[in-house]
């Protein structure tokens, strides 16, 4: 999940990312309707040229429950719901422990 970052941080990023090889990205944007619209179409512009196309991009208040739904939303979208996703330490999805 990722909200207005600076757009050569995110250009930056994927470039890193697919130099490693990685082909495809599961990301989802989250802007605030507090979020600068240039920012917003900035970061949309980098992700475009970047050709990454985003699981989700949702406008709007942050409550509690925004993260808890894009990541499930991305843990459908990746086969991988219900588990916790790997991290540098395991590859190896597990149950989910995770507080939800």
């Amino acid at each position: 999940m990722i909200g207005p970052v600076e757009p050569a941080l995110l250009t930056a990023w994927v470039g890193y990312y697919r130099a490693l090889g990685v082909e495809r990205f599961l990301l989802a944007f989250h802007f605030t309707e507090h979020a600068c619209p240039e920012r917003r179409h900035a970061v949309q512009a980098a992700y475009r040229e970047a050709g990454v196309v985003p699981e989700a991009v949702s406008v709007g208040p942050w409550h509690e429950h925004t993260n808890t739904r894009l990541r499930d939303l991305l843990g459908t979208r990746s086969g991988r719901a219900g588990t916790c996703w790997p991290t540098p330490m395991s590859s190896t999805p597990s149950p989910c422990r995770c507080p939800r």
